[in-house]
């Protein structure tokens, strides 16, 4: 059997083509992608995962990233989007990022700046509901540029022939609409940008994208966000073998390219697009083994939905018959009631079944009613293809950055959706999202409101909808009214089918422990569940705990069923707000493409930023008596649970969120020991004396990390390997010889390297620096892992740890040593003394005792790159820019330096802003040029805390019993911050003279 498929009127349209992978010639056809190539060739294992298991084809539309590639030297290519070139040499691994084997940049030189666009209507996505609004949009006169990062227009639901092949007339009903629909909208003199990737939408005016692998700013007077849907996960043992995929993305295959999936098929899902693509496999040659349909069989007592589906979508309901009586002419059993139960891979040389090896059977089982499996029907299926087709989750990655409403979806595991009015409109003013982006509803729901938001558009502009000219099919399009009445029919015929297919409730608790939840990050249930049973029971704290989500999918496939597990253990159900907080870039984007230089600045660029606590825990508490109340529990409120734990205190640390979740949560984890660039010379706060005042507390703050590290027994990740500030220039290079006198009269290791000896220590960094000073104390720790386990530590201790706990009254009691009364969110707390651990918003804390601490944030962005190959091991600065930079133990590259990043009113959180996103990546990509080899995988914003240089420590004056524990740099100075104060409150003294610290040199 031939794995491309056959059709009456469908033709091989490009020339043969031969590339080569993994040294292997490979044939294929100009037009198709690598994925299409490979897999009629038999070829199903892409990726190699860091854990030594092998990948294919999955999402089949760019979304999964388990099908990547290298290609003629560029890293991480998606073969699913990757067109075949004669001659090509693609690999399953990525370069070593040697000068033998160098990371190739990814994208064109980037020039000045973005190039810019203007124009009245943007649309996101080619599908139905994205290419009826530019439609409708360009028909009342607006001028509209549609973007999309599919190789051609239609999206998942058209899926139009690729240029590999032709037919003289369209194959079937869904080509012929979907034909005609792009033909309506080119003749309409709308604009399609295809293989154009958005980012980033940092406003409804401003949105980032790629469009022929150049950075362009587009400004856009109103916003349509179609971007489609994709398919849900459905994890079960085996599910990320080669060979596993999506029910779309054995379509795409099969309608796209004219390519089976496998010479042996199982499909299993929910709804009647499984039947659709057995259907097309059977007509083009394939062979389909079974058909499995979670939903019971329809029967006559569901009447009601049948006489909704016959009444508003008669075709429909035609189509599915028709699909049905054509497996059963081919003998394909249609098992209802039926789900897959484990993936088996085939054995290798040594006879041993592992990840590494492809699909060679399914096991699958009858399903009660509640979802569970019984154990008397299993059989075992021989296949090497299984297609999945479970439903959808809406991608509202941009919508959410944008800040639009969401509310939280019941249907399958529970899915965001946006909160929308019937044309689109969301809570953003000039925003729409239109189709299954905004929630599920299929495509001729996407169709109407499609229509109907581009109308909405255009008459914000001031234009009213014309009369719709006659379009391809000769018959003039839709007024409103019809359109409005088109939608409710399609809305009814919706809920029609999803009652005939209504599945059991999805269940997890039967999943396996050693299953995968998270495919890109490897973490298994049992590892989820363990962290949950542990108290780390937020998406925020698993993430943090278990780089879950972490990955290049960016959560699309770990985060629902998270999110759906969670509340199976904890009963607690999910918020909107507890889900993973939107992020540039949308997808991970070539870094090297958004390089742009951009003016420098002294310092970090202080902000007011208000309570962004987000707390799970609301329970009240009786009142409680402590030694010593802690407010703030991110690291520096950890080590002090800590340290006056391990000296015999009662102590209590509250937060208004949860542990580690605000500025520690988001640190990029370096140990900064020399001075930053900023804290010395001209730019320097206060002449830099507070900072160089610092300078001794740094040594002795990474030799208490290493005490921790031991103490706790735990891998913090903590590398000692040294910090190199590099300089470009000869004023550089003098600016480093000033400050490493200076450090080094206050005992800090610093010497001053010249070119030759920096290549000599670190090959990676450009053949341009002119040297650098290397500090050898410097270095790097893991932020996600070292605030929980010091933490856990303080618990183990006796430290009580609560969180959900906003701190809103403190008064204090008349009398010496009387203490304080602090009220709560959750109850009232009466302490001895009070430590003011609260970082930006210790100012705040300390007005509510008449206290002026003069401190403030400073919200700043960090950038991790996907993991590469060894380049770097030291901590990277630079003397005349803002840069850090580091590699982190998981590969990825951690870029920071103290870039702005700014407070989203609408997302209510911190948020990296596109200036400095350009202007960091241009500085990285300087000192490290296989930066722009790499793609950007996160931009987040942490928040960094503003004094003078140097930390403000000890009891306040007049105020007794209540001190301060506030610094800048603090997760390097954490630990030392805090023994010091451990020591004023036990014993009344420190080994070290604190006067530069207090908080008297303001008073």
């Amino acid at each position: 059997m031939s794995a491309r498929l056959t059709h009456p009127s469908i033709t091989p349209a490009g020339r043969p083509v031969r590339f080569w992978y993994d040294g292997q010639p490979v044939e294929g056809l100009e037009g198709e992608t690598i994925a299409a190539s490979l897999a009629a060739g038999g070829i199903k294992a892409m990726r190699h995962t860091r854990g030594g298991e092998r990948r294919g084809l999955y999402c089949g539309m760019g979304a999964c990233f388990d099908c990547l590639v290298t290609v003629d030297g560029r890293t991480s290519q998606r073969a699913c989007l990757t067109k075949v070139a004669d001659g090509q040499q693609v690999r399953s691994t990525p370069p070593a990022g040697t000068a033998e084997d160098p990371l190739q940049p990814l994208a064109p030189a980037a020039g000045a700046e973005p190039a810019r666009l203007q124009v009245d209507v943007l649309v996101i996505g080619a599908g139905p509901a994205g290419l009826s609004a530019a439609l409708s949009a360009r028909r009342a006169g607006a001028g509209v540029l549609v973007l999309d990062e599919r190789l051609e227009p239609g999206g998942q639901f058209y899926k139009p022939l690729a240029p590999s092949h032709r037919s003289a007339t369209p194959a079937d009903r869904q080509f012929a609409q979907g034909l005609a629909l792009e033909h309506d909208v080119r003749a309409a003199g709308v604009t399609i940008a295809q293989g154009a990737q958005v980012w980033a939408a940092f406003s409804p005016r401003e949105v980032a994208a790629l469009i022929d692998g150049r950075a362009h700013v587009i400004n856009c007077r109103q916003l349509v966000i179609a971007p489609g849907a994709y398919e849900r996960p459905v994890p079960f043992p085996g599910w990320t073998l080669p060979g596993v995929m999506t029910t779309g993305a054995g379509q795409t295959l099969a309608r796209a390219y004219r390519v089976a999936p496998g010479r042996r098929v199982v499909i299993a899902g929910n709804g009647p697009l499984n039947l659709q693509l057995a259907a097309e496999l059977l007509a083009g040659g394939a062979k389909v083994v079974a058909v499995l349909e979670s939903a019971a069989r329809p029967s006559l007592r569901q009447w009601r939905d049948l006489l909704a589906s016959a009444r508003t979508a008669p075709d429909l309901l035609r189509d599915g018959w028709r699909y049905l009586r054509q497996l059963r002419a081919h003998g394909v059993p249609v098992l209802w009631e039926h789900t897959v139960v484990a993936a088996e891979g085939e054995a290798d040389e040594a006879g041993v079944t592992n990840g590494t090896t492809g699909l060679r059977a399914v096991q699958v089982a009858r399903i009660d009613r509640q979802g569970h499996t019984v154990a008397a029907t299993a059989r075992r299926l021989e296949a090497d293809t299984l297609c999945l087709g479970y439903g959808f989750i809406p991608s509202t990655e941009l919508a959410r950055m944008l800040g639009c409403k969401h509310r939280l979806a019941p249907r399958h595991l529970g899915h965001l959706a946006t909160v929308t009015l019937e044309d689109g409109a969301t809570s953003v003013p000039g925003v729409y999202v239109v189709g299954d982006g905004a929630d599920l509803g299929g495509s001729r729901v996407a169709l109407a409101r499609g229509t109907l938001a581009g109308t909405a558009a255009a008459r914000n502009l001031g234009l009213a909808a014309a009369a719709a000219p006659a379009g391809s099919n000769g018959l003039a399009g839709p007024t409103e009214t019809e359109t409005i009445s088109h939608l409710r029919r399609a809305e009814c015929f919706q809920q029609a089918l999803w009652s005939l297919y209504a599945p059991p409730p999805v269940t997890l608790a039967a999943v396996p422990d050693d299953t995968l939840l998270c495919r890109c990050e490897e973490i298994t249930f049992g590892s989820v569940r363990e962290q949950i049973r542990a108290g780390s029971d937020t998406l925020a704290a698993l993430k943090r705990n278990t780089r879950l989500g972490m990955g290049r999918c960016q959560a699309r496939y770990c985060a629902a069923t998270a999110g759906r597990l969670l509340a199976e253990l904890t009963g607690r159900p999910p918020e909107v707000e507890q889900y993973f907080a939107p992020r540039p870039p949308a997808k991970p984007v070539p870094a090297g493409a958004l390089g742009f230089e951009k003016p420098e600045w002294g310092g970090h660029k202080p902000a007011i930023t208000p309570n962004l606590a987000r707390p799970v825990e609301h329970a009240p508490f009786a009142p409680l008596r402590t030694d010593v109340l802690v407010i703030g529990a991110g690291v520096l409120g950890s080590c002090l649970g800590y340290y006056l734990s391990k000296a015999g205190q009662d102590v209590t640390v509250v937060d208004r969120d949860d542990i580690n979740l605000q500025a520690s949560g988001a640190n990029a984890g370096s140990l900064h020991v020399q001075l930053l660039s900023f804290d010395f010379g001209a730019k320097a706060q206060e002449g830099g004396g507070p900072a160089a005042a610092t300078l001794p507390l740094g040594p002795m703050s990474v030799r208490l990390w290493q005490e921790i590290e031991a103490d706790c027994g735990e891998d913090l990740e903590i590398k000692i390997t040294g910090g190199l500030m590099v300089a470009d220039s000869q004023a550089g290079m003098r600016f480093l010889e000033a400050k490493a006198a200076l450090e080094r009269s206050h005992g800090i290791d610093a010497q001053v390297i010249d070119g030759t000896d920096l290549r000599r220590l670190s090959p990676a960094l450009s053949g341009e620096l002119l040297g650098a000073e290397l500090c050898s104390m410097e270095g790097k720790i893991n932020p996600l892992r070292a605030t929980y386990a010091v933490a856990r530590r303080a618990q183990q201790q006796g430290a009580r740890m609560l969180r959900g706990c906003d701190v809103q009254a403190i008064e204090a009691l008349p009398g010496d040593d009387a203490g304080y009364v602090v009220r709560t969110s959750r109850g009232v707390i009466h302490a001895g003394r009070i430590v003011n651990a609260s970082g930006a918003w210790s100012s705040a804390i300390g007005g509510m005792l008449g206290v002026t601490v003069p401190v403030k944030g400073a919200p700043l962005q960090m950038i991790v790159t996907e993991p590469a190959p060894p380049l770097v091991d030291h901590l990277v600065a630079h003397a005349d820019r803002h840069l850090s930079l580091k590699q982190a133990a998981s590969g990825g590259l951690i870029v920071g330096g103290g870039w702005t990043a700014a407070f989203h009113e609408d997302m209510r959180l911190n948020r990296a802003e596109r200036d400095s996103i350009e202007g960091n990546l241009w500085v990285a990509a300087r000192v490290l040029p296989a930066v722009r080899g790499l793609h950007m995988v996160r931009c987040w914003a942490g928040m960094n805390v503003n004094i003078d240089g140097a930390p403000i420590l000890g009891e306040v004056p007049g105020r007794p019993g209540f001190f301060n524990a506030v610094t800048s740099n603090g997760y390097t100075l954490a630990p030392v911050t805090a023994r010091l104060v451990t020591d004023l409150i036990v014993h009344g003294r420190t080994d070290v003279d604190i006067s530069p610290f207090r908080i008297d040199r303001f008073l």
